[in-house]
Parts: structure tokens; sequence; C-alpha cells
């Protein structure tokens, strides 16, 4: 709670100064509201029914031409809270941040968001039908308290770095740990991207290390993206090691329809002296396939298939039929 103080006491002051300055300070409204039907198609443990799965509650505010201040509020779902919890609706800070930008130099203090987990979100654009591999398999977080600096070396290559507490947006308090990532982002054209990213962080005694290699395409036909993702002592333990691959797509129809489509599967590495991998159970084949409406640039629909599959033949899949629906300003 003390830095997330701090945080508003820098913004004051930030917003005191900018009105000292010749420029004129402005700003805008930030909402996002993430709804769904989900209808199940076997007899699984998550019921049928309407939800509310997220909406933001925000403001971004320009002081001057080099500072700016962005806040958002989150109300968050039960599934969000760490296990032990009452299950309730909850708010928390999703981003409490202020930015320094200057020519290529971009510094975010905060609760900001981690860049790479972000850029793979907006890449896709679908985070209101499912979140992304990373953040589902728990391998980061979008957003996290700290410091990050971007640099645009050339118009085709930057990078970031990053030093945050590694505990997420919705648990800040600290732990000793401290989480150092960094990522290089290369782009021949608009079209095309590689982004290479890894991190480091001591969770309770334990060295953890996770490296993320992305590419994608995205014109004005299809947008195809695929990433491998690989997490070292996954929960906590050595030689838990955690790997996956994602694939998503869409292809893009007129009158604003696309077709989309994902594959992910979620694997752990087999321990030596064990029969199986250490993550058996849990491994996992998700894959979403559907169709989404892009009513307008703030509101989306989308009909689709989600079915988890695991890895175990012995276990049950898990099919549901979602309309997925996002509106935002």
């Amino acid at each position: 709670m003390n830095r997330i103080l701090f945080v508003f006491i820098l913004i004051s002051a930030l917003s005191k100064t900018g009105s000292a300055q010749t420029s004129t300070p402005s700003g805008k409204p930030i909402m996002q509201i993430i709804s769904d039907y989900h209808l199940s198609l076997n007899d699984t443990a998550k019921t049928s029914g309407f939800g509310i799965s997220r909406a933001y509650f925000g403001y971004n505010y320009k002081v001057d031409p080099n500072f700016s201040c962005e806040i958002v509020l989150n109300v968050g779902t039960p599934d969000d809270l760490i296990k032990g919890s009452t299950p309730k609706r909850y708010a928390f800070f999703r981003e409490a941040a202020v930015t320094y930008a200057k020519d290529r130099l971009h510094i975010s203090f905060g609760i900001t968001t981690t860049r790479h987990f972000d850029l793979l979100q907006k890449f896709w654009g679908k985070r209101f039908i499912c979140n992304e591999f990373e953040i589902r398999n728990k391998y980061g977080n979008i957003a996290d308290l700290g410091v990050v600096v971007d640099y645009s070396i050339s118009e085709k290559v930057s990078i970031d770095a990053a030093l945050t507490n590694g505990e997420g947006y919705s648990q800040v308090q600290l732990d000793n740990g401290i989480k150092a990532a960094g990522g290089i982002t290369y782009r021949p054209d608009h079209h095309y991207i590689i982004r290479f990213y890894n991190d480091l962080n001591r969770n309770l005694g334990i060295m953890q290390y996770t490296a993320s290699l992305f590419t994608g395409v995205d014109n004005s036909l299809t947008n195809l993206g695929a990433s491998f993702h690989y997490k070292t002592n996954y929960d906590n333990i050595h030689g838990h090691d955690a790997w996956g691959i994602s694939a998503t797509g869409a292809l893009k129809l007129p009158k604003n329809f696309e077709i989309i489509g994902r594959y992910d599967f979620s694997g752990s590495v087999k321990v030596p002296g064990d029969i199986r991998a250490w993550n058996y159970l849990k491994d996992v084949n998700l894959v979403i396939v559907g169709l989404q409406k892009n009513v307008s640039e703030n509101f989306k629909l989308a009909i689709d298939l989600q079915d988890t599959i695991p890895y175990a033949k012995m276990l049950p899949t898990s099919a549901f039929i979602f309309i997925n629906a996002l509106f935002k300003i």
C-alpha cells in the first residue's frame, strides 16, 4: 500500500508541475467490459450461464509533452484470487503509473504493464475471448509493480528492460524478491514481428528463469502468431520445469467478420527417476475456433467453441460454447 500511495503522490506532484508549464494538459477516460454466455457441452465443474469476467475503469492524464500518468481500476472475478481467499468480487489497481517519454526513450514507474505479455495480448487482440497462453498458464503477469524502460534503437529494433516485484498487480506486498526481465523486438516492416524475451526471478529462495520466443504477421487478410515458452522451477520446486507452444490466427473477412482459431499445448518435463512428466495430469491442449464480428471500434462480439483436452487420455475433456462480448472506450 505504501508504494501505491507513493504513486498517487508522484502523480499529484507531476500534475501540479504540468499546470505551470506552457503546454495544455489533456486526458481521456478508460473503460473496458468483458462479458460472456457459456454453455457446457459435457459434465464439468464449471457451470453454464452468464458472466462478467472483467471490468476496467480508469483515466489517462497527459501532464505535458513528456510526462503522463494512468490509473486503471480492475474489478476482477473470484478466479483471480489467491488460493484460500473468500470468493467475491473485488477491485484493485490494474495500473497506477507515471510515464516519461522523449524521443526514443520511455520510462514507466508504478504498477505498469509488463511489455512482453502486453505485446502478445495486443497482437492477437482477443483477450475478451480467452487469456493468452502466458497468463493462462501463469508464466508471468500482464502488469506488475516496478520500473520498465523501453528504448528504440532504430525503426526496426527496440529493446526493453524491467525490474519488478514479480508478483503481479493484484499482490503488491514485499517478499524481498525482484524479477529482472528483458526483451528485444525486431520489426522488418509494419506487418511482421519477431521478439525474444527472458526473465530471472528469485522466488522464496528458488531461482526461476523464463524464456519466450514469438513471431507474428498481421496484414489486411490474416493475423497469425506463434510462440514458444519455457519456465524453470515452475512451482518453486527444483526440476519442475514447464514448457508450451501457442498458435493463434484470424482470417479477416468482408463486413468486419473474422474466422478465429487458436491452439495451445501446456506441458511439463520428466524429472530424472520419474516415469512421467511431473505435471502429467495437468498438461493440456486448448483448442478455440469461432467467428468474430467487429461491430464497431468499441464493440466486438464472438461465438466460439473452447475445448480443453488433457494430455492424460483417462481424463475427460471440457468443451464449452461461448458468446463473448467486449465494450471499450
